[in-house]
């Protein structure tokens, strides 16, 4: 073998670029001639020397010589790369001429057995079976995307799901360690980072296609009816400043990041858990600013019927609620604002079928068009209790320290300078210090002060951090049990944010370009879609491992290749799954997958 340096002529362009093939000569009845074993592309940075280490180190890892001179690294990672592309090849040519017979016999030095390229497929092979029964390729392709894009994006999605990480080390993983390029047919090591970045880019153009397309897939899938619509935001922080990005900004972040710019996703999903819309916003979107612009994107408006809303106190306010009664939408919202009275209706009712922990009643309706529900959560209530006792205890620390200063010769005493400190202190501890009264004494020219006191109103603390609620409706539901179960819903929404970022690795978003965030939380999104798919039809089953425990018990299953010697001094390389575990086929049995991953090859050079 040897590598040869040639020049191609773009005839389009005119241009010339080099190119270098892997070659070898061969004797055939008109003489010797070269035969093209591979392309290895234009960007092989070796010079001649070099080029001449790596012809030779790839044929000593195809016919398992060990190698009595070491080479570089780099030369290795080439040699190791196009090795592994040479055995496809063979395995392909091999399986065409001769398939893979039942009863194939070989004599191998079990002395010369060796196991190579190992490559995980438990995961991707249960997604792309997801990704085919929700036709995503076939839709891809009717949006005027190449094979080549289709399989890009599907690497992209899944290895999303099955590797949360960046887009750089989504690549790095379909080039080393998975074998989803063997599941579609695909060599990702023929790819650059930057298309992967494109189709994500490419995706995202048709956001508004692919979530039609999905929830009406998974409505014919998993048969169900959607009549709720729970809608709900957060935001996750940016790594850098992100300065040509005008959505990031600074707002509240639900991870307390208040030094990094932030990025908001606001998702509408049905009670079944399945995302129907989804949008991207600026990291300062006030919430309820927002849902008037989501109910509208679902396109149905104008239906006769028409979903509940179910959403929490963020978004609930005044003008969004009557927005709703206008346009005749049913919904179940945590309150915001004081309830009109505290008269219960009728007795509390336990709400949870074995459990007292919640309980809940009407409030007395005077003929309103809405209806309040009181709640008592014991939980809620012991919560409040821990916080109240932690907070106090701050705040008073926190006074103790500003007294004690008072009596320091060099502590700070001036009167208006103490009173610029307490209201400091009551900013920093606002949850808590309106229910305190906090005095500065001055002295009797006014100008120092001579003691800090404060006493606690036993009223105002029975209002702040209490284990009651409220949730308003303009539903016709009279039993407080049902009304509070269909609010519960809500906790599926803030499911899907929870699982997006600790096990999708929604954040922190290291891109700064403003479409490239979109894309990066887009594929995240359309990974949620696959694994929302799968887990939906496990748990009707009863089959209740969160995704993470699957994906674990998953990634025994690999691809590997064995090479061994045979008697006539030849190479056997045979590449087969490992055999799925009695946990792996009943994962399989509840999604009607085979477990059997791809057919054994096997090849003789």
């Amino acid at each position: 073998m040897f590598i040869r340096k040639t020049h191609i002529l773009n005839r389009e362009t005119q241009k010339s670029y080099r190119n270098f093939q892997l070659v070898e000569s061969v004797r055939t009845e008109r003489g010797p001639r070269q035969r093209i074993l591979l392309n290895l592309g234009t960007d092989l940075t070796l010079n001649d020397p070099e080029r001449k280490q790596l012809a030779n180190r790839i044929e000593e890892i195809l016919k398992g010589i060990v190698s009595i001179f070491p080479v570089s690294g780099k030369i290795e990672e080439y040699a190791q790369k196009f090795a592994s592309q040479l055995r496809d090849q063979s395995f392909s040519s091999a399986a065409k001429e001769k398939p893979l017979e039942s009863t194939d016999l070989q004599t191998i030095d079990l002395e010369t057995i060796q196991q190579q390229d190992p490559r995980t497929i438990g995961g991707e092979h249960l997604l792309l079976h997801i990704a085919n029964q929700l036709d995503l390729s076939k839709k891809l392709k009717q949006l005027g995307l190449s094979d080549k894009e289709i399989a890009l994006g599907l690497g992209n999605i899944i290895g999303r799901a099955v590797f949360p990480a960046s887009e750089r080390a989504t690549h790095g993983w379909l080039c080393q360690r998975s074998g989803l390029g063997e599941l579609l047919d695909f060599d990702f090591q023929r790819t650059h980072l930057d298309q992967l970045y494109r189709i994500s880019d490419t995706l995202f153009k048709h956001k508004q296609e692919l979530e039609k397309h999905l929830e009406q897939a998974q409505k014919n899938i998993h048969g169900f009816q959607s009549t709720m619509v729970l809608y709900d935001l957060t935001n996750t922080y940016m790594e850098g400043k992100a300065k040509s990005n005008p959505k990031a900004l600074h707002g509240v972040s639900k991870e307390k990041r208040f030094d990094c710019p932030l990025i908001t996703l606001g998702l509408v999903i049905n009670e079944h858990g399945f995302t129907t819309r989804s949008s991207f916003l600026p990291g300062n979107i006030s919430e309820p600013t927002t849902l008037q612009q989501a109910i509208e994107q679902l396109g149905g408006q104008n239906d006769l019927i028409k979903p509940v809303i179910v959403m929490d106190a963020g978004i609930a306010s005044d003008d969004n609620l009557k927005w709703l009664r206008e346009n005749k939408y049913p919904y179940i919202v945590s309150a915001r604002q004081k309830a009109p009275s505290m008269e219960l209706a009728e007795e509390l009712v336990s709400v949870e079928a074995f459990s007292a922990e919640v309980k809940a009643a009407f409030i007395k309706n005077n003929g309103e068009e809405e209806k309040w529900l009181y709640c008592e959560s014991e939980a809620k209530e012991a919560v409040a209790s821990a916080m109240k006792s932690r907070f106090r205890e701050r705040l008073e620390i926190d006074l103790k320290k500003l007294n004690e200063g008072l009596q320091k010769p060099l502590g700070r005493k001036q009167y208006t300078k103490i009173l610029e400190r307490i209201g400091r202190l009551k900013e920093k501890h606002k949850a808590i210090s309106g229910c305190y009264e906090i005095m500065a004494h001055p002295s009797e020219d006014g100008k120092k002060t001579t003691a800090v006191t404060w006493t606690i109103k036993d009223e105002k603390m029975e209002e702040k951090l209490t284990g009651y609620y409220f949730l308003r409706t303009n539903l016709q539901e009279t039993d407080p049990r049902k009304l509070w179960h269909l609010y519960g819903n809500l906790r599926t929404v803030e499911d899907a944010f929870r699982f997006m970022k600790s096990s999708l690795g929604m954040r922190p978003v290291y891109h700064q370009k403003d479409r490239r965030v979109d894309a990066h939380l887009w594929i995240t999104i359309l990974a949620y879609h696959l694994i929302q798919s799968c887990m939906y039809k496990l748990r009707k089953e009863g089959y209740m491992d969160r995704w993470e425990t699957i994906r674990n018990n998953l990634s025994t299953r690999v691809r590997v290749t064995m090479q061994a010697k045979t008697e006539d001094g030849k190479t056997l390389h045979h590449r087969s799954s490992t055999k799925a575990e009695a946990h792996q086929i009943k994962i399989y049995q509840i999604l009607g997958i085979s477990p059997q991953i791809l057919k054994a090859k096997k090849t003789i050079i």
